[in-house]
C-alpha cells in the first residue's frame, strides 16, 4: 500500500473510532425555536437527539370544541363577519398546527378563543333579541284573531289557528326571516 493511502486510511480509522465514542448532546428547549427543534428532530440522523416540542394538543382540542360550538348556535347566521374572522383564524392554526409551528398555532388559539367567546356571547343576544320580537309581533296577532274569532266562520277560525301555530314554531325553531315573511303573509291573509 501507498504510504499516502495508508496516511488516508489511518486518518479515516481515527476519525471513525472517535465519532462512534462521541454523542450528541440534547438540545435544551430556550436554544431552539420550538419550530426549529420540530423540524431538526425531523432529521434522520439529528433527529434521535433532538427532542421535538409538544404539540398544543389540548389548545387544538377546546378551540375545535369552541367552533362546534359556535356552529351549534348558528354563529354564522348571527354574527357572520365576526365568525368567517374565526374561520380564517382556525384555517391558519390549524396549518400551523399541522407543520409544528406550535408557538404560532398557540396564538392563534388563543385569538379564536377570544374572539369566540365574543361571537357566543354577541350571538346569545341578538338571537334573543330576534326572538323578543317575534312573540312580541305573535302576540299582537294573537290579540287581533281573539278580537275578531267570534265573527269568524269555523273554517277560517281554524286556518288563523294553524297559522298562528306555525308561526309559533318557527319561533321555536329559530328561523326568524322565514317567521317574518309569514307573520306578513298572515296578516294579509287573515286580515289579523
Amino acid at each position: 500500500m501507498k504510504p499516502r493511502n495508508r496516511r488516508i486510511l489511518i486518518l479515516l480509522v481515527l476519525v471513525i473510532s472517535t465519532g462512534m465514542a462521541f454523542s450528541f448532546p440534547k438540545i435544551s428547549k430556550p436554544e431552539l425555536s420550538p419550530y426549529a427543534r420540530y423540524r431538526l428532530s425531523r432529521l434522520p440522523l439529528l433527529g434521535r437527539f433532538i427532542e421535538p416540542p409538544a404539540p398544543p394538543e389540548k389548545e387544538y382540542l377546546e378551540t375545535r370544541a369552541l367552533l362546534e360550538k359556535l356552529a351549534e348556535e348558528r354563529a354564522d347566521l348571527y354574527v357572520p363577519d365576526l365568525f368567517a374572522r374565526i374561520q380564517k383564524k382556525w384555517e391558519r392554526a390549524e396549518t400551523y398546527y399541522r407543520t409544528g409551528h406550535y408557538d404560532w398555532a398557540r396564538t392563534y388559539f388563543k385569538k379564536i378563543k377570544e374572539l369566540g367567546e365574543t361571537a357566543l356571547k354577541e350571538t346569545r343576544k341578538r338571537r334573543q333579541t330576534k326572538k323578543e320580537a317575534a312573540l312580541k309581533v305573535l302576540k299582537k296577532l294573537r290579540e287581533s284573531f281573539e278580537a275578531r274569532r267570534a265573527r269568524l266562520s269555523l273554517e277560517r277560525r281554524l286556518k288563523v289557528a294553524l297559522a298562528l301555530w306555525r308561526l309559533e314554531t318557527l319561533i321555536e325553531l329559530e328561523e326568524f326571516e322565514t317567521f317574518e315573511k309569514e307573520a306578513q303573509r298572515v296578516k294579509k291573509t287573515y286580515g289579523l
